[in-house]
Parts: structure tokens; sequence; C-alpha cells
């Protein structure tokens, strides 16, 4: 009995974390897409709407593209609507700590 206790609470504990891992808030806007294609690299930066930032384990989507038509040189620039998911706390930690250990393991690597 005393076993199934402790398998309960250890999945509904899990259960909770998971949850609050995956949860995620959702915000849209317009923004500016700057797209670079050149010979020697490939470019892009977004200019979001006033009050949207971007943090550690957040996404962001570029919803619509320009319609070209044969090959680009130089810079495009183009509005778009920008979708961004915003991570929850315990992801955006996680991914801070784990990528600081990754930094880091890149910096003494020889």
């Amino acid at each position: 009995m005393k076993q199934f206790i402790g398998f309960l609470a250890a999945s509904i504990v899990l259960t909770v974390l998971f949850r609050w891992y995956s949860q995620e808030t959702t915000t849209e806007g317009d923004g500016t897409v700057r797209l670079q294609s050149e010979h020697e690299h490939f470019h892009m930066h977004v200019d979001l709407p006033p009050g949207m930032q971007i943090q550690p384990g957040d996404t962001l989507e570029v919803l619509s593209l320009p319609k070209i038509e044969g090959q680009t040189v130089g810079e495009i620039v183009y509005p778009s609507r920008i979708r961004l998911s915003k991570a929850s706390w315990l992801r955006r930690n996680l991914i801070k700590r784990s990528s600081l250990l990754e930094v880091g393991e890149l910096v003494e690597h020889p």
C-alpha cells in the first residue's frame, strides 16, 4: 500500500511539473522582417512590436513571407504578422542554466 501511495504521489508531482514546464502564453503583433541574402551569408532580423520581448525558451514565428520571384540581392524589408510563444518560468530557468553549462563547455574545450 505504501508503494502504491508513493507511486501515486510521484506521478502527480511529475504531471504537475510537466504541465508547468509545457505551459505557454501566446501573443501576436505586427513586426518588420529584415532578410539579408548574399553570396556568403543569410541573415534575418525581426523588429518586434512595442511591448513584445524575447527571453530564453520563447519561440518566435514569422507568419507571412514576401512574394519573391527569382534571385534576391541585398536586403529585403517587409511587414509581417509575428507570433510569440512565451515559455513558462520553469522552462525559461532550466534553459538559462543549461545554456550556461553549454557555453562553459565550449569555452573550456581545448
